[in-house]
């Protein structure tokens, strides 16, 4: 007769096997799970931007981003479902590597414009591929919107006493100085030095903010 497992007394459940918990607390598992997500993420990102730099007039859509990082089409759907989720990927990666910052105050929006101006020379090449492949991943975008939101703070007394429209036009403005294309206009179009750029930027800079209405 085939042999029986021994009965397990009455009232007893099996026992489980339970996953370690990290030092915080959380399950080692979904820890693992977080970071291997977090890596295929930063996989992608990294991709999406070497792809633009390296290749700033091929198309850029998930298809060419799954292939140079060797995954699925899928793969970087499930991370980055829409186009907007890519490029903003790869706007953060700009920002990050470029160093580029947003002034906090009235004050330092020219001494950060030209902090500006040094770093899309330092980074020369690379401003120049995310500018030419601007028509394939519209990053402007990203940066305009983070751009218009700074200068709205940096600005606030003199928007408060501004229409609205008025306001609209001068954080415009401002956010088109302040900015990769306003910079290869002036090298390329302009045929200025770098320090030359720099001022010409500041000094346009100065007399928008000097035109528009102060607060008393």
């Amino acid at each position: 007769m085939p042999s029986r497992s021994p009965a397990r007394p009455a009232g007893r459940a099996p026992a489980r096997t339970r996953t370690p918990a990290t030092d915080d607390g959380t399950n080692a598992t979904s820890a693992s799970a977080t970071r291997r997500r977090a890596a295929v993420a930063t996989l992608l990102a990294e991709h999406a931007f070497a792809l633009l730099q390296q290749a700033p007039e091929a198309p850029f859509n998930h298809e060419a981003v799954a292939a140079a990082a060797g995954v699925s089409p899928r793969t970087a759907y499930r991370y980055f479902p829409t186009q907007s989720d890519l490029v903003a990927a790869v706007w953060r990666q700009l920002r990050d590597q470029t160093g580029t910052v947003w002034p906090e105050t009235e004050a330092t929006i020219i001494p950060s414009l030209r902090d500006l101006f040094a770093q899309f020379e330092r980074n020369n090449a690379l401003t120049r591929a995310v500018i030419a492949a601007a028509p394939r991943a519209n990053i402007s975008q990203h940066g305009s919107a983070e751009g218009r939101a700074a200068f709205k703070r940096a600005l606030a007394p003199r928007l408060a006493i501004m229409s609205r429209k008025q306001g609209a036009q001068l954080v415009a403005t401002c956010v088109a100085i302040y900015s990769a294309p306003f910079w290869q206009m002036l090298r390329d179009r302009g045929q200025l030095s770098p320090v030359g750029a720099a001022d010409a930027a500041c000094s346009a800079m100065q007399a928008l903010l000097s035109t528009s209405p102060t607060p008393p």
